[in-house]
């Protein structure tokens, strides 16, 4: 067997050197500057906001229609 296997020692000493050294300290980083819009992110502005003015859209076409007593299939070019 090797005297090292219980020669617990060299521990020690390696504890009192970590002990001795600094601390580490968090450095903080800079935020990520904004990123720029791109064209992707403006086509799925303009269909997100698209898509919640479509029930109005809608209710607003059915009261023009109840309104008139006609239908879409009754008006011209349909």
């Amino acid at each position: 067997m090797n005297d090292h296997a219980y020669d617990i020692s060299y521990l020690l000493e390696s504890e009192s050197v970590i002990a001795d050294a600094p601390v580490p300290r968090m450095v903080k980083t800079p935020a990520a500057a904004p990123r720029k819009p791109s064209v992707v992110d403006a086509q799925e502005a303009m269909a997100r906001e698209l898509l919640q003015a479509a029930d109005a859209h809608e209710e607003l076409i059915q009261q023009y229609l109840r309104m008139g007593g006609g239908t879409l299939q009754d008006s011209p070019g349909y």
